[in-house]
Parts: C-alpha cells; sequence; structure tokens
C-alpha cells in the first residue's frame, strides 16, 4: 500500500527502504529511503491522516501551507538561515494530498513532507537548554506569524481547546456511559466536577483586545520541535495539522504541561508526576525571550492559570476518550486513557500547589525580557 501511495508523488529515485514511526497519538506515519542517480540517500515522511480526528483533510493542507509559506518568507526577509519548516511534497498532479480507496471504498488520505535531517527531538526531556529551546521555538512561531491573516485558518477541529465545551461534553457522554465505564471513574470525575469554574477563564474573553485570536499551534510538546543535533537550537516546528486561531495560553500552557512534568503522560505512579520548577522558568524564558514585546495585561495574568487550565483539559479529553471507548487517542494497552487521566489530575494538583510561585516567576521573566514593562503595564 505505501509503495502505491509513494508511486502518486513527484519523488526521484529508487525506493530502497520503508519504515514505520510509532511516535505520536493520531496519524500513522512511515519512513521512506530513496537513492537517487548521484548514489546520495533521501528521506521522507509518509502520514495516513487520521479522518476521525481531521475530517477534511484539503483544509488541514490549506492551513499547513498557507502557514509554512508565510513562515519561509518571515525567515527569508529576517535573514534566517538557521531554522526550517516543514517541506510539502506535492502529487505528480500538484496536489497536497492523495487518496486510494480501502476494501470498504472508504477514502484513506495521505501526504508527504521532507524528512528534516541532522536533527532529533524527544518525547520527554530533563535538559533545561533543550526545553529553554522547545518555549523558545513555539514562542518564535507565534511572533514570525503574529500578522498572518486569521480569516486564511480554517476550524481543522471544531472548539478544540474550548475547554467549557469539552467540560460539558463530558458530562454528557458521562449520562450516556455507552462504554459502561463509568463507574470505576468515580473518583475522576469529581475531581473535575470542582474544577468547573476554571474552564471558561481564556474562552471567555478570546477574541477581545485582552485576548486577541493568534496563529496557535495547539499541540506544543516537545517532541514538537526539531533540535538542530550539531548545536542543540530549535530546528523547526512541526505537526502542524491543529494549527488554528486560538489564544497564545493555549500554547503556553499545554507547552509547559508537557515539557515540565517530570513523568511519562501515562505514568502509573502518580508519585512521581510533578511540575519542576527549574524546566518550568527554562520553557517560560524561551517562550517569553521571543513573544514579550507582543503579550497584553490579561494573557500575561493568565499564563501560569492556563498551565492547570491546559492540564485539566487533556485530563477531561482523556477520561472522556475513555468512557466512549478509546475512539480519539491511539492506546498501546488496555486502559491506557484511564491511566493517563489520572497522570493529567496527578499533575493538576500539583499545579495547584505551585501556582503562586509560577505566576511571580513569569512576571520576573517578562520584567527582565521586556525593561519592567510589566509592572508599568500592572499600574493600568
Amino acid at each position: 500500500m505505501i509503495k502505491e501511495i509513494l508511486n502518486k508523488f513527484n519523488i526521484e529515485g529508487e525506493l530502497i527502504n520503508i519504515t514505520e514511526n510509532h511516535s505520536g497519538n493520531i496519524n500513522k506515519t512511515f519512513v521512506a529511503t530513496f537513492k537517487r542517480k548521484d548514489g546520495s540517500e533521501r528521506k521522507y515522511l509518509i502520514q495516513k491522516i487520521n479522518t476521525t480526528v481531521f475530517a477534511e483533510p484539503y483544509k488541514l493542507m490549506k492551513n499547513i501551507e498557507g502557514v509554512t509559506a508565510y513562515l519561509k518568507r518571515q525567515m527569508i526577509k529576517n535573514g534566517d538561515t538557521t531554522h526550517q519548516v516543514p517541506e510539502v511534497i506535492k502529487t505528480k498532479d500538484n496536489k497536497s494530498l492523495c487518496y486510494v480507496n480501502d476494501e470498504t471504498g472508504t477514502r484513506k488520505y495521505y501526504r508527504i513532507y521532507e524528512f528534516i535531517e541532522n536533527a532529533v527531538s524527544y518525547d520527554q526531556s530533563q535538559d533545561k537548554e533543550i526545553v529553554y529551546n522547545t518555549g523558545k521555538a513555539f514562542g518564535n512561531f507565534q511572533r514570525l506569524l503574529g500578522n498572518y491573516p486569521m480569516s486564511k485558518l480554517e476550524e481543522t477541529i471544531k472548539d478544540f481547546h474550548d475547554t467549557k465545551k469539552r467540560y460539558d461534553k463530558l458530562m454528557d457522554d458521562i449520562k450516556i456511559d455507552s462504554e459502561g465505564r463509568v463507574a470505576e471513574v468515580a473518583n475522576e470525575i469529581v475531581f473535575i466536577l470542582m474544577r468547573e469554574d476554571i474552564c471558561s477563564l481564556i474562552m471567555d474573553d478570546l477574541g477581545t483586545e485582552e485576548i486577541p485570536y493568534r496563529v496557535t499551534h495547539n499541540d506544543t510538546k516537545v517532541n514538537n520541535v526539531m533540535m538542530n543535533k550539531d548545536t542543540g537550537d530549535f530546528l523547526a516546528v512541526i505537526d502542524l495539522d491543529t494549527v488554528m486561531p486560538g489564544s497564545m495560553l493555549f500554547d503556553y500552557g499545554d507547552g509547559i504541561r508537557s515539557t515540565a512534568c517530570t513523568a511519562k503522560e501515562d505514568e502509573h505512579d502518580l508519585s512521581k508526576v510533578k511540575m519542576d520548577l527549574d524546566l518550568f522558568k527554562a520553557y517560560t524564558d524561551g517562550y517569553l525571550s521571543e513573544m514579550s514585546e507582543s503579550l497584553t495585561y490579561e494573557e500575561l495574568s493568565l499564563m501560569a492559570e492556563s498551565v492547570r487550565i491546559m492540564t485539566l483539559e487533556l485530563a477531561i479529553r482523556f477520561l472522556n476518550d475513555y468512557i466512549n471507548g478509546d475512539t480519539y487517542f491511539k492506546t498501546d494497552y488496555d486502559k491506557q486513557n484511564l491511566y493517563r487521566t489520572r497522570a493529567q489530575i496527578a499533575l493538576v494538583k500539583d499545579i495547584e500547589s505551585k501556582l503562586d510561585l509560577m505566576d511571580n516567576y513569569i512576571k520576573e521573566s517578562y520584567s527582565e525580557k521586556y525593561n519592567g514593562k510589566y509592572a508599568r503595564v500592572l499600574k493600568r
């Protein structure tokens, strides 16, 4: 099947190897190696798009092509030869996708990117330099896209980071209990019920001057940044499927959640699940080194809270998927989504114990990056 897909794209050379890449929770990914006429080898990333999650693949690719083209122009304008953007390979009929019909007649969509060489990504890292560069990469991504027209972006997943709607959907699905799993997750449900009030904090003002719409990545994990193997600097932000209009608080909050946590996303030993304040500081410093001049008072005021909100939202999503029979997130073993839920809840608890420390550090870091402007803004 993958060979059939590869033949539909503009790729030079002879196919010599195909391997499956098991990273990521959504799309199925393969790496193909081709040998060119001059003897050199070139790798390509092939992805089967999960149409359960992304029902309109062409809209998804419209976002990706528009954003990467804009980023490339900005990099050229700034004389930036250090960083890259994911390069989409076109089909032989000049499209960004191809499709094949499976045995049931259902269309399966595939795309191909150039493989980013001399790069490495990390599923997790306790290295403060890597975490700093992760924050810097996503801050740079948002800063460069600061003037990108929101009208050009499609909403590929409706209400993706609307935490209150995620909460409401969970409550509805709890009533239905289609898989008979609600009884075993009573403690998790009660924990989430007690935090309904924070679910609307970002969305209530989104689209106003206080929390303006920005181009957001919406999946700011450390493994969505490719790092330069030689310099350790960030090389490229990848996995742009969820690029949409949103709040910078979505990206910052989820970035801290994923990079500063001391344990795996599905950690079974909940005593290991903590918010590492040193990693939190490293990510914050990296992010603010790029974005400090762009932020509003309300955004700055909610940055620490956004970490709690985004972590709670992911707990809601994992629990909802578990209750519904594990139809969204890819799972490798029984009850993995339940373990994911419990790990995120443990992280929320630890974040809550450190919120004041986090908020104070954000103000301190911001003041250093932006010549004390935060103190002046607070006096408004």
